[in-house]
């Protein structure tokens, strides 16, 4: 495991410390634990703007899409296909 050296604020170490000795953990696990957390958090961030930005580009894929397609009835072309592919229904 590598060992570093961090700069902060005496009111911030002090902060870590009462927290380390409230989870009942020394200063290290407390900051390893907080650096995965945040790390983990920022990930999730991410993928869940891509997933927005996916979402949205769709959107705007389907919007043109329609405009291009202009004004149709997709009930009636979907009952086509099933008519043609089973038979009408009686």
């Amino acid at each position: 495991m590598a060992r570093v050296n961090v700069f902060m604020s005496d009111d911030l170490l002090k902060a870590v410390d009462a927290e380390a000795e409230q989870e009942g953990i020394n200063r290290s696990a407390l900051l390893q634990k907080a650096a995965e957390a945040y790390l983990r958090h920022a990930l999730e961030q991410r993928e869940e703007l891509e997933r927005r930005r996916k979402m949205q580009e769709a959107c705007k894929r389907m919007d043109e899409l329609a405009d291009k397609l202009g004004d149709w009835d997709p009930v009636s072309i979907i009952r086509q296909f099933r008519d043609a592919r089973h038979g009408s229904p009686k």
